[in-house]
């Protein structure tokens, strides 16, 4: 079952532990870098950051992790430490899931988690005296990210979108049809009935929301697995200070009120095609979860500044830890042609 959520809510990046824990020294090379991680007031409530970079004077990048609450500090951590060469990378649990504090009061929105996203910034331009940073969202991170960069474009160099959401019920139109599809090839009678017994429609969704969604993919995650895509180890197992975490009750909580927000009734990307800062998309050939095809689709009506569509040929949703290497290439590349003044 935790594999499954795994694969469901893997929408995310970034690191470690307690209130407040600085490490910062003078470098060999006169740059003073930066290890850090803590608790931040935000929007009333403690929300944990981890942050590390080999020069605080280099650009900021603040990944938007999935989920919903689905931290992805731990990931990060594991495949993503190369971006501490190049920028000042922002690992951000949010609020309700990882090392942050629970908010049980607040009514769970995704313009919250975009206001949250935007004090945030706030806080990272004023300590690293940055007129603009990067910002990377993972699936449901998309969600967050894409409001914010259309409500507050002036804060952020360049957008970076993987698992990207557009549309959701129809990305989950094209998952079952290629779910049925497979199991029709494999003569699974098993999948077939028991998808029979999921109602789905395009135009509403799932007829009972977040728990047969959750039916689903348990059916599709043996399909949704390709030989061509590497196998990503257990977030929840990477290190002490996570594994030692609740990670289920929040996503079977807060998440699932969070999803009654990702359908198509509450979310069509396609009616958004003019930005004003640069959009780059890196999307998993393999990626039947947030539909890839959709998310090209998408990318093609766009207008920006600047716009560039990667092509993981050996991804499925998370292209950021299944070709770590390439992924790093291609936001150097990202950060080359935005510079930042």
């Amino acid at each position: 079952m935790k594999k499954i959520i795994q694969s469901l809510f893997f929408c995310a990046f970034f690191f470690s532990c307690g209130l407040a824990i600085a490490q910062i020294s003078k470098s060999k090379t006169g740059q003073t870098p930066v290890d850090t991680s803590f608790l931040l007031k935000v929007n009333g409530v403690d929300q944990y950051i981890e942050i590390k970079g080999v020069s605080k004077t280099n650009p900021v990048l603040l990944f938007i992790h999935g989920g919903p609450e689905w931290p992805a500090t731990p990931m990060i951590r594991k495949f993503n430490q190369d971006l501490t060469k190049n920028f000042v990378l922002v690992s951000w649990d949010q609020r309700n899931c990882g090392k942050s504090k629970t908010d049980s009061i607040a009514k769970l929105t995704p313009a919250l988690y975009v206001e949250d996203a935007h004090e945030l910034t706030q806080y990272l331009k004023k300590e690293f005296q940055a007129r603009k940073i990067f910002v990377a969202c993972h699936s449901w991170g998309t969600i967050i990210g894409i409001n914010l960069i259309l409500k507050y474009p002036g804060d952020y160099a360049a957008y970076l979108g993987m698992g990207q959401f557009v549309n959701p019920n129809r990305s989950e139109a094209l998952a079952r049809t290629f779910v049925t599809k497979q199991a029709k090839l494999n003569k699974d009678t098993a999948t077939l009935h028991a998808l029979s017994t999921i109602p789905f429609s395009e135009e509403h969704g799932y007829a009972n929301g977040f728990d047969d969604l959750m039916k689903f993919s348990m059916l599709a995650n043996r399909y949704f697995t390709s030989n061509e895509v590497a196998n990503l180890p257990d977030p929840t197992q990477l290190y002490p200070d996570y594994s030692k975490l609740d990670w289920m009750t929040p996503v079977m909580t807060y998440g699932k009120r969070l999803f009654n927000y990702m359908n198509a009734m509450n979310i069509d990307f396609f009616s958004f095609k003019e930005f004003k800062i640069p959009i780059y998309f890196f999307l998993g050939r393999f990626d039947h979860t947030t539909s890839a095809v959709i998310a090209a689709e998408y990318f093609n009506t766009i207008e920006a500044p600047k716009k560039q569509l990667f092509w993981f040929e050996h991804s499925g949703h998370s292209p950021n830890w299944e070709e770590p290497a390439l992924f790093y290439q291609r936001v150097l590349q990202v950060a080359a042609d935005n510079k930042i003044n």
